[in-house]
């Protein structure tokens, strides 16, 4: 069992933290910045006295575990040898997973258990409950998919009838090609993006009147944003790379296909943007808060620039995310116009995009 585990935690748990640890340490970096150690308590206490935000937590929770079964099921399914599994027995086999399954939700189990000591103190019997009932969950229905991974590990993918129908009478545009296949093979991280992207806006917007804020506050909130868009970003990359080279050898200027790029980019943040209008305090102009969402929009076209200078893992795109944010975070504090610094990132992923375009590949290695 030593070395299974050996062997699940290189292929599997280092993998997983390699290439989410840019989006880990944002995380981090987000909770340490807006909120203080007595906040957090205060936010923690609140939600073990009030069980439907206790299930808000518990729903966030799921959906990293979701996340995190998903990409050990991925693993399962691209690595032949590791199928090699199944030929253990029964309660070896589910020992091991379960090990694995934990490792992969450590950051989940700190925070509820962080939850869970405030929830024993205040004698919250109904909140230690379900904190205690959900990891339980958490760490046990996810075995069920990758048990049934290991048993098939090729699926029937026969499309049904009604999508066959679909498909033939309805054609998809360009510009919703990428969103499509995010729907199709990524809905989690699609769900997880836009979800913690949304909530944060909503979050700092309901913030702005409580003090004397500016228009910084919701500029920090697009700069985030940009950030929590960045494995989608990638995604692009890798999809316009190993799924669509034609669409390089079509007679279409440079000029066309940033534009194309800035439509796709422009769909995928619409709900942010209801998000900005929809939540706009009353003494921001419209002009500023549509500044924010094109500054936010800005970031992903200035991301997509630079995965095409040369390639790379998404693990080592992550911190030059990271960097950006601080960058953006200082530039933005300095009181640089919302509109500026807009046209500045527009400025640099036009240069990269223009001048990498045609020289961008894909590496598997």
């Amino acid at each position: 069992m030593k070395a299974t585990l050996t062997v699940l935690r290189k292929t599997i748990v280092q993998a997983f933290y390699r290439q989410n640890a840019g989006l880990l340490l944002l995380l981090l970096f987000v909770a340490g910045s807006f909120m203080r150690a007595a906040e957090h308590i205060a936010l923690a206490t609140y939600a073990i006295h009030a069980p439907a935000m206790l299930l808000g937590y518990i729903g966030l929770w799921g959906l990293y575990t979701v996340h995190a079964s998903r990409f050990m099921v991925q693993v399962f399914r691209a690595n032949e040898f590791l199928l090699l599994l199944r030929l253990q027995p029964v309660t070896g086999r589910l020992g091991s997973l379960w090990v694995i399954q934990v490792l992969l939700l450590t950051p989940v189990i700190a925070y509820a258990g962080f939850v869970l000591t405030l929830s024993l103190l205040a004698h919250t019997r109904i909140a230690t409950g379900m904190i205690v009932g959900s990891l339980l969950l958490l760490t046990t229905t996810p075995l069920v998919w990758v048990e049934y991974t290991l048993l098939h590990p090729n699926p029937d993918r026969r499309l049904s009838s009604l999508r066959i129908i679909l498909l033939g009478r309805f054609t998809t545009p360009y510009s919703l090609f990428f969103i499509r296949h995010l729907f199709h093979r990524q809905p989690v991280l699609l769900l997880l993006t836009k979800g913690g992207s949304c909530l944060l806006l909503v979050g700092l917007l309901w913030l702005y009147p409580t003090d004397e804020y500016d228009i910084r506050l919701p500029a920090l909130g697009a700069l985030l944003t940009g950030a929590f868009h960045a494995a989608i970003i990638y995604e692009l990359y890798r999809f316009e790379l190993t799924q669509l080279l034609l669409v390089r050898n079509l007679p279409v200027s440079l000029s066309t296909r940033f534009v194309r790029y800035a439509i796709i980019l422009a769909l995928m943040l619409l709900p942010e943007l209801v998000v900005l209008l929809r939540n706009n305090p009353v003494d921001i102009d419209l002009s500023a808060i549509v500044g924010v969402w094109v500054f936010a929009h800005s970031l992903l076209m200035l991301h997509y620039g630079l995965l095409l200078t040369r390639h790379r893992s998404l693990d080592r795109f992550m911190p030059l995310v990271f960097w950006l944010v601080i960058g953006g975070f200082f530039l933005i504090m300095y009181k640089l116009p919302i509109w500026g610094l807009a046209g500045i990132c527009d400025t640099g992923a036009a240069m990269y995009f223009l001048r990498c375009y045609y020289q961008a590949s894909w590496s598997a290695l």
